[in-house]
């Protein structure tokens, strides 16, 4: 759908009824597979009536994607402040890692959301992936980083941020975060090629700068 053919978000009771909808269905995502979800176990939970439901979604998939890009929107701005300035791929990318390591101490139920509905996000078509796709491209052109497709790379790298998430998210403690985030970047960063060394220590220095003190503190 073209800009100017698009509907206008919704305002007053429609946008309440909406954010309504988009709570319960995260809250319910969260904590059940998907599939386990009904409307009307959505609808329920936000208090609204069926018909409701279809004036702003087609179907349980579109709700899903609702719930799931604004949770990911709000996660890849904080991505993009902590590595504002930073031009290595490689401090980057474990950067960005450690701020969702960080979200899920800080938003578990959210989290849990994201694993479960992973799958669908692992593709280098989806648009909240590119500044991943962007720093591993770039990783992969300047010798950086040494695997052999950016497909790989980018399975490998939300595989395992993705695992990190469900850790985290169901046991949501500051050190046990710490330690994992810096573990995992550090994984990261010598399966994608970087010395082991110097994984150490930007994986060390991006747990402290963004799990340890938080990404609106770093």
């Amino acid at each position: 759908m073209s800009p100017s053919t698009a509907s206008p978000p919704p305002t007053g009771r429609g946008a309440r009824t909406r954010e309504a909808l988009i709570r319960a269905g995260r809250e319910l995502f969260a904590e059940r597979p998907v599939d386990a979800v009904a409307i009307d176990d959505i609808v329920q939970a936000a208090g609204v009536a069926k018909g409701s439901f279809y004036n702003h979604f087609a179907d349980r998939e579109a709700l899903v994607g609702a719930v799931t890009a604004e949770i990911r929107a709000g996660i890849e701005k904080a991505v993009d402040a902590a590595n504002a300035g930073v031009e290595d791929p490689a401090r980057r990318m474990v950067r960005a890692t450690c701020v969702y390591v960080r979200f899920a101490v800080d938003e578990p139920e959210r989290a849990r959301v994201l694993v479960r509905v992973s799958g669908a996000l692992v593709s280098t078509n989806v648009r909240l992936n590119r500044g991943l796709i962007d720093d591993l491209t770039a990783g992969l052109a300047s010798g950086r980083f040494a695997i052999a497709t950016l497909e790989s790379a980018l399975v490998f790298v939300m595989g395992v941020t993705q695992a990190a998430l469900a850790r985290v998210s169901r046991e949501p403690s500051l050190p046990l975060a710490i330690s994992l985030a810096q573990q995992i970047s550090a994984l990261l960063l010598r399966g994608l090629g970087v010395p082991s060394a110097e994984a150490e220590t930007i994986a060390a220095q991006a747990a402290d700068d963004l799990v340890r003190a938080g990404p609106s503190r770093a």
